[in-house]
């Protein structure tokens, strides 16, 4: 009975077996798959874009080019580059930043592939999407978007590439940076200053003068605001004298007065990060740059508010804040 069985049992996975014979896998075989590419970066000086200094702002890379038949069958390798307004979530249409043809490819000395090396300033890309600085803001995107053609015409990029490979640590296919247009600030220094008081709670409208030292706080772009007290000592004083002014040149301030409040220059917006001790809250009515004067009228929510004029001490302009 169990040779039967066993007789029966091979003789219907003979059936299936042949009922299938005819049926489509379900899956592709390796020789009907369609072969694609990828540009494998092998180095790159990744830098940075800055908003408020394109002409140094540049990154470089190196790539080798994988494919069938060592990649002899890529024609050519492109880099399209668009622009993404961060404020609007608007992006632009892609334009051609450079092509390159495979009789212009290098070999990698180390694998013998095919290689590429690339280096892709600020400026340009401005210059290939038709556009000025003029046309960006501080903390948009520039997107670079690689693609590969082979010579059956099929096209590999970003958005039919998979994952496993782009940016897989055992591939390493590149096909997309992006690069955020960062603002450096350098607003670093000492100032004369002067504040006077414009009413409110402190109701006053006297006015002191002194030294002003903005001091930024690590590389963010936040200042912590440092003035002398009438001993001569630097204390933080986020009201630019004005405190002292109002409540008297015998006043003190906490050494922990400004507590998380610092000004911040965000690409060349200022504006108030963060809360003093007591909580308050302050804001700029305007920024107004004049020269070598930068002229500050400000407020906080507990009623004291001053203009405060700070005077670069080598006659040179201030940067355009606003």
């Amino acid at each position: 009975m169990k040779i039967l069985n066993k007789i029966y049992l091979l003789a219907f996975a003979v059936m299936f077996l042949a009922s299938c014979a005819d049926e489509p896998l379900p899956f592709e075989t390796f020789e009907e798959a369609e072969k694609g590419a990828f540009a494998r970066l092998l180095s790159t000086d990744a830098g940075d874009f800055f908003f408020t200094d394109p002409d140094n702002s540049e990154f470089t890379f190196d790539v080798e080019f994988y494919g069938e038949n060592n990649g002899a069958d890529i024609t050519k390798h492109e880099w399209f580059v668009r622009h993404r307004n961060n404020v609007t979530g608007a992006t632009s249409a892609p334009a051609l930043l450079i092509s390159v043809p495979s009789s212009s490819f290098g070999t990698n000395s180390t694998s013998g592939l095919p290689s590429a090396s690339y280096s892709f300033n600020m400026n340009d890309a401005l210059a290939a999407l038709g556009i000025t600085l003029d046309d960006v803001n501080g903390g948009d995107d520039m997107i670079f978007d690689g693609f590969l053609t082979l010579a059956n015409g099929s096209v590999f990029g970003p958005d039919n590439t998979g994952g496993s490979l782009q940016g897989n640590n055992g591939f390493d296919g590149i096909f997309r940076f992006v690069k955020a247009l960062k603002c450096a600030s350098s607003l670093d220094g000492t100032y004369d200053g002067s504040s006077t008081g414009t009413g409110g709670i402190w109701n006053c409208s006297t006015t002191w003068t002194g030294d002003v030292t903005l001091e930024q706080i690590g590389t963010s772009g936040e200042y912590a605001v440092i003035v002398k007290n009438a001993a001569g000592e630097d204390v933080v004083d986020m009201s630019m004298g004005a405190y002292f002014t109002c409540y008297g040149d015998d006043a003190t301030l906490p050494s922990d007065a400004a507590g998380e409040l610092s000004i911040l220059d965000a690409c060349f917006k200022l504006g108030w990060t963060g809360q003093s001790r007591w909580g308050e809250v302050y804001t700029f009515n305007s920024v107004t740059v004049a020269g070598s004067a930068l002229i500050l009228d400000w407020e906080n929510d507990y009623g004291e508010s001053a203009e405060t004029t700070l005077t670069t001490k080598d006659g040179s302009d201030w940067p355009p804040l606003k």
